[in-house]
């Protein structure tokens, strides 16, 4: 059967691989992507991508996994390509020097192997799309909506009723559209479920003074705080969840987005004004999040699809439809001290989601105001059309009611 190599020379990773992921599950042909995948992007965080069997991959997975609505096996070594069996698609970035030398050693194990191998090029003008063959013939075409998310050129786009919200995403909006394209996709699928117009903003927290953010929050319905491990965030985002608390403005926050949630809740409503993330700052006097050791007292790394125990009664389980459990991509080191709980739980806090494994807190929230909830997972990860992820739902359901 035929090795499809689909070329797609792009600088940016959460274009890479999109392509091939939407022509793979088009077809409804096996997608492998290769182990050099994400390999040589100089941006930050350009391989951040959770694989459920616990590994980092480039981001533009992503829409593979959402396209097939499966997740992606484990990235094969280039020369393995051509022992898989079937039909199979297998993203290509010239841009990058590992990809031209993956395509080279594909090439000449197909030969050996006799395998077919058909090369097909992306070409992009403006948001659209294209999948061209060898000879110039437009295979198939795609165009991106306002949320990144690539949609078939005949797609209709849904007809919005009542006013239009705003909600504001304290992240560089470069990095947000262009690096790590989860959180902005998760967004347009709850919006687009829940029949909402609903309009992107950005903020760097790296760039506003503490003292802008509560102008910045007067001209939006909502906040979004993403991950990352940037930790030149932190002190923003933190800065931007205290305005968020005394606005009682809905707000929903994404890993590092939690645990800047819960450390803005130490500051704000506990008085601790010199909690932080140990990640961020090692001798603030009152650490927020502290390194996760295993049962052994080694230093750990939470990484993959893993089971969250969800607190019964809390907003987060109502949100999840009563469940008890919830599955999350997750990819963290650090966690929110036990000591801090009981001042925190005083101050109005409620641990609402703790590791299946252990009783570490894996989601917060602040039941008193209209929506204040963050996870130390990805859930942006699992959100698809027409399924959007309960946490962003939420967000949105409450920035609607307001």
């Amino acid at each position: 059967m035929t090795i499809l190599l689909v070329r797609h020379d792009t600088c940016l990773p959460a274009l890479d691989g999109m392509v091939a992921g939407e022509f793979a599950a088009a077809r409804g042909t096996r997608f492998a992507a290769l182990a050099t995948g994400g390999a040589g992007h100089a941006r930050f965080d350009c391989a951040q991508h959770v694989l459920a069997h616990g590994e980092l991959a480039a981001n533009g997975l992503l829409w593979a996994e959402r396209a097939g609505d499966r997740p992606v096996v484990a990235p094969v070594d280039r020369g393995a390509v051509a022992r898989i069996p079937g039909t199979v698609v297998v993203p290509i970035n010239p841009h990058l020097a590992a990809y031209r030398d993956a395509e080279a050693r594909i090439l000449a194990t197909a030969e050996r192997a006799g395998r077919a191998v058909e090369t097909l090029d992306v070409r992009g003008v403006d948001d659209r799309l294209e999948l061209l063959t060898a000879g110039g013939e437009i295979v198939a075409a795609w165009r991106r909506d306002r949320f990144g998310r690539p949609l078939p050129l005949d797609a209709t786009l849904p007809i919005h009723e009542g006013r239009a919200l705003r909600v504001l995403i304290v992240g560089d909006e470069a990095l947000q559209r262009e690096v790590y394209p989860a959180p902005l996709a998760a967004l347009g699928d709850a919006a687009e479920a829940l029949g909402l117009d609903l309009t992107p903003v950005f903020a760097d927290p790296r760039a506003e003074p503490a003292l802008v953010w509560d102008r910045l929050l007067a001209g939006v319905d909502g906040l979004l705080l993403p991950g990352g491990s940037d930790m030149e965030q932190v002190e923003g985002q933190i800065a931007a969840a205290r305005a968020a608390i005394r606005r009682d403005l809905p707000t929903a926050g994404l890993c590092l987005g939690m645990q800047t949630m819960a450390s803005a809740v130490a500051q704000e409503l506990c008085g601790m004004n010199d909690a932080n993330l140990e990640e961020a700052d090692p001798d603030a006097q009152t650490k927020t999040f502290v390194r996760l050791h295993d049962e052994l007292g080694r230093p750990a790394h939470r990484l993959g699809l893993l089971a969250s125990r969800l607190e019964p009664g809390s907003r987060l389980a109502a949100l999840a439809g009563g469940a008890e459990r919830l599955d999350v991509h997750y990819n963290h080191r650090f966690v929110l001290d036990p000591a801090l709980e009981g001042p925190l739980a005083a101050a109005g806090l409620a641990v609402c989601a703790r590791q299946g494994e252990r009783a570490y807190a894996d989601a917060i929230e602040l039941p008193a105001l209209r929506f204040f909830v963050g996870m130390q997972g990805h859930p942006e990860l699992a959100s698809r059309r027409g399924r959007p992820h309960p946490l962003l739902a939420g967000l949105l359901a409450a920035m609607a009611s307001r």
